[in-house]
């Protein structure tokens, strides 16, 4: 049972409204936009990246990669392209966070989320940005949870060496 707190946090993530005036048309909102934190990383500085990493959404219902590779420290901008016909996402997280959007997702009746700081959603044939820094060792997944995509397999990997 999700806390709360947690229904909240995903909720707001997830609200069907347009990106406010703070948030960039092709990415992620500013961290003024939003006082989050999340325990896998923070927003990173637009410009401020170590690299870019190229992602690709597919209709066949994965990423390509499928799986990233990151230093703990290292900031990465994430270039997200839609290269299939139908709506998708990337939402950055640890498990935990995935299993509470993809909660929150189905019950939307398959209205889109708003671009956060962690997600983006990309419509077909646009690309749009994620930058994050990881701080912590570990494993997190990047994923799509327009309704039945994250089930069908559309999620990927990320190592945090």
């Amino acid at each position: 049972m999700l806390s709360a707190l947690a229904v909240a946090a995903v909720t707001a993530a997830c609200s069907a409204s347009a990106p406010t005036s703070e948030a960039s048309a092709s990415g992620n909102t500013s961290e003024a936009a939003h006082e989050e934190e999340f325990t896998f990383g923070e927003p990173g500085d637009p410009g401020d990246e170590d690299r870019v990493i190229e992602v690709t959404q597919l209709d066949e219902m994965r990423f390509d990669p499928a799986s990233i590779e990151v230093s703990a420290g290292e900031s990465i901008l994430f270039e997200v392209t839609n290269a299939g016909r139908t709506p998708h996402e990337f939402v950055l997280g640890d498990a935990d966070l995935q299993a509470e959007h993809e909660e929150v997702m189905a019950g939307m009746g398959g209205v889109p989320m708003a671009n956060e700081l962690n997600a983006i959603a990309v419509e077909p044939g646009e690309t749009g940005t994620v930058g994050w820094t990881f701080t912590e060792t570990g494993t997190l997944e990047f994923g799509c949870h327009v309704p039945g995509h994250y089930a069908a397999g559309m999620v990927g990997e990320i190592t945090v060496g």
